[in-house]
């Protein structure tokens, strides 16, 4: 299935008849789609604003059946808050020992108030509802009398923290009990003033929200919440919802709607999903099939005009395929197979002829700086002979120094048969490290102890490929430059390491302060500047590896100069090949 789609799309892309014929016909497809949309939009838009009116009215209707009973316990609770029984309970605890134990009137009195609150409850649940839960007693100590076999409070001491707009009024809890919602009460002393020392305790009424949800059963499940003004849910059909804050981030398609209870801080919220009329959904229906109809009529008739379009571009393409001789800028990026991307691809192929010419010309090019790679070898292996034929001239006019001129003759002529064997441009790390401790060491008998030198190569690097007596300019103009030309000498360091994915070599020397034109030691006169030495290791770098990469030489408040060269690593391979 998938190689027949593909096989469609392709044959649509390497036409541009196809192409044309699709887009002649969306012309017309596309303003039947925005006519119809456009009516299903606005159509959608009347039966959302209608389904929002009547979620509105049920909400009202459930919020009034809800809120009847609230008021009718909110009543009732002032008409027990005045019986005696509770006054006089509520006054004598206040004045005696809480934790007195024999206080016969008041234990009396206590059970006559377990009592009034028993048939109260029952009463309530009678007359309003079976969504009366139980009735609570609590006195200014927070202790709870309760029905005795029912649930105590929760949170006894938090009917405390309530704000009242009214002392004498009850009030409904903005957090739930145990679950349960809650209204409470305080009671005062009958005929004294709403003081705060006149206060004598608390009536409190808790609710079953799982008994509340009979008044709004007709709601779908998850649809419709009773919370407080923080969105706290006091009553859902999830018995588990109860007690965390509702999310009224619904779905764009969701309808949230909202509702104040008259005699509560509570909010009824209903969320409703209005659904699109059949009617609606017909007349869409009917819409995308006129609309599919309209569009193949012009699809048909679009096709019939095409071809008398696209055959001459055709026969121009191959009178294009005749003008191979010429030269033109290639097209680049030809992404489609149409007829126009085969008169790009024609063209292309003129172009084609050029770059063989160019690449003629490229290799001649290389050609020629190879021959100047191979002048500046030739160039390095006199100059070097040069100056240790020089340095061993030295020595052998000091008798102390004259009995090292054979080992320096033998690590010579081993330096020099490394560098005159043809053939090889790149050799391992650790074979050219070899061949500049031998130079080294062969000065090492000249400056004595002047001169100290220390190399520093990490195993992983010892097969990493380097051009062929790349370090020995380098350590060359470190003698002649630095050591020869210091009265106390120094040390040359030459360190391989790994930076940023690449080799990095460093090749670390004492230098007199710059401006300075002979040194005061002893050897021939200083020379200004590196001279050609730096140049030529820096041009065959780049040549073999890029202009990214090369020399760089550097100098730092101390007088240290450091040459870094860096190349890519390329290990050497038992061939003897990069």
């Amino acid at each position: 299935m998938t190689n027949l789609i593909f096989d469609f799309v392709n044959s649509i892309r390497s036409r541009l008849f196809y192409k044309m014929l699709i887009i002649y016909s969306l012309l017309t497809l596309v303003p039947l789609i925005v006519v119809s949309t456009t009516f299903y939009y606005r159509s959608s838009q009347l039966i959302g604003k209608k389904a929002a009116e009547d979620a509105q009215q049920e909400l009202a209707a459930a919020a009034s059946a809800i809120d009847a009973p609230l008021l009718a316990i909110k009543k009732r609770m002032l008409e027990i808050g005045e019986r005696d029984t509770i006054q006089s309970y509520l006054r004598l605890y206040r004045q005696t020992d809480a934790n007195a134990t024999n206080d016969e009137n008041r234990f009396n009195l206590l059970e006559s108030v377990k009592d009034v609150l028993q048939v109260e409850r029952n009463e309530l649940k009678r007359t309003i509802g079976p969504f009366v839960d139980s009735m609570y007693l609590i006195t200014p100590d927070d202790r709870v009398v309760g029905i005795d076999g029912s649930r105590t409070l929760q949170y006894p001491s938090a009917y405390r923290l309530l704000p009242f707009e009214f002392d004498r009024m009850p009030e409904w809890a903005f957090f739930t009990d145990a679950r349960r919602m809650a209204c409470d009460m305080n009671i005062y002393g009958i005929g004294n003033t709403a003081d705060t020392d006149q206060l004598l305790g608390r009536l409190v009424v808790t609710l079953l929200p799982s008994s509340l949800q009979n008044v709004y059963a007709d709601f779908a499940p998850g649809t419709f919440y009773i919370t407080s003004s923080d969105n706290i849910i006091l009553s859902a059909s999830d018995p588990d919802e109860i007690g965390s804050v509702l999310d009224v981030r619904g779905p764009a398609t969701q309808l949230l709607i909202r509702q104040k209870s008259q005699y509560a801080d509570y909010r009824y919220i209903r969320l409703a999903t209005p659904g699109t009329d059949k009617i609606v959904k017909k007349q869409a229906l009917f819409s995308a099939t006129l609309t599919f109809l309209a569009w193949l009529a012009v699809l048909v008739v679009t096709y019939l005009i095409l071809r008398r379009v696209t055959d001459p571009i055709q026969r121009l393409t191959r009178l294009m395929r005749r003008a191979e001789n010429e030269e033109y800028q290639l097209f680049q990026d030809v992404a489609t197979r149409d007829e126009i991307a085969m008169l790009c691809h024609g063209y292309n192929r003129l172009v084609l002829r050029t770059k063989d010419l160019i690449d003629k010309n490229y290799k001649n090019e290389l050609l020629v700086r190879e021959a100047e790679l191979k002048a500046i070898r030739m160039y390095i292996n006199p100059h070097f002979l040069y100056n240790t034929l020089e340095y061993i001239s030295i020595m052998s006019q000091n008798p102390d120094k004259a009995r090292y001129v054979p080992d320096i003759v033998q690590k010579l002529s081993s330096i020099f048969r490394f560098s005159i064997i043809p053939g090889e441009k790149f050799v391992p790390l650790e074979t050219e490290f070899a061949f500049a401790e031998k130079y080294l060491q062969i000065h090492q008998y000249r400056f004595g102890g002047r001169m100290q030198h220390a190399i520093v190569l990490p195993e992983m690097l010892r097969q990493a490929v380097v051009p062929k007596l790349v370090l020995q300019p380098l350590v060359e103009n470190a003698v002649i430059h630095g050591i020869d030309r210091l009265p106390d000498g120094g040390r040359i360091e030459i360190e391989a390491k790994e930076e940023e994915y690449m080799l990095a070599i460093e090749v670390r020397n004492p230098a007199p302060p710059v401006g300075s034109d002979r040194g005061s030691g002893p050897g021939r006169p200083g020379k200004k500047g590196l001279g050609s030495g730096l140049e030529n290791v820096n041009m065959r770098i780049r040549h073999h590896f890029g202009n990214v990469y090369g020399a760089k030489l550097g100098r730092d408040a101390e007088g240290t100069v450091t040459v870094t060269l860096k190349m890519p690593i390329q290990l050497w391979n038992q061939t003897g090949e990069e």
